[in-house]
């Protein structure tokens, strides 16, 4: 394919039995086209971001539209569907680790899901950034903040001089 050709993803989807994901893209002229793509490199225990990069590299020209984030999501649902999970079992642990808890301590999670949330919180920020040419978009915004009762004292931010004998 031209380099000048580019199609847009409409949706993903996946299919469990002989797993394969499922796309729908718009080509450059307009017409929509359905491709089903097995899914051979992934077991049980695989690394899903490593089996979804290549599945991207390998499919530029259709992936080059999706976050990696949707393509994640749709293997971790044909991994856990592969350990033997209902559907509703695998839908379930799947939204929850791609949800973002704003009270979970992310010091404490192993280095996948850090990256896994962190994509998640880059695919919300690009969201909701407001860019030029939106119709809400405010260039050189100030903003006041009442710091009235904010400053709180601490004891390693004291003016003693005499503690360290400077």
């Amino acid at each position: 394919m031209a380099s000048s050709t580019k199609m847009v993803l409409k949706k993903i989807g996946i299919r469990f039995k002989g797993p394969a994901l499922i796309v729908v893209y718009e080509t450059p002229s307009g017409k929509l086209h359905q491709r089903t793509m097995p899914i051979r490199d992934m077991s049980k225990n695989s690394n899903v971001r490593n089996v979804a990069e290549s599945l991207r590299d390998r499919h530029a020209a259709i992936f080059g539209s999706a976050s990696l984030v949707q393509v994640e999501k749709m293997l971790r649902l044909a991994q856990e569907s592969m350990k033997g999970k209902s559907l509703d079992e695998c839908l379930e642990i799947v939204a929850k680790e791609f949800t973002l808890n704003p009270e979970e301590d992310l010091n404490k999670v192993d280095d996948d899901t850090l990256q896994r949330k962190k994509d998640l919180m880059n695919l919300t920020f690009e969201k909701n950034c407001k860019k030029p040419g939106d119709p809400d978009f405010k260039y050189d915004v100030e903003e006041d903040f009442d710091l009235e009762g904010a400053i709180e004292t601490s004891g390693w931010d004291s003016e003693k001089d005499d503690d360290f004998g400077f």
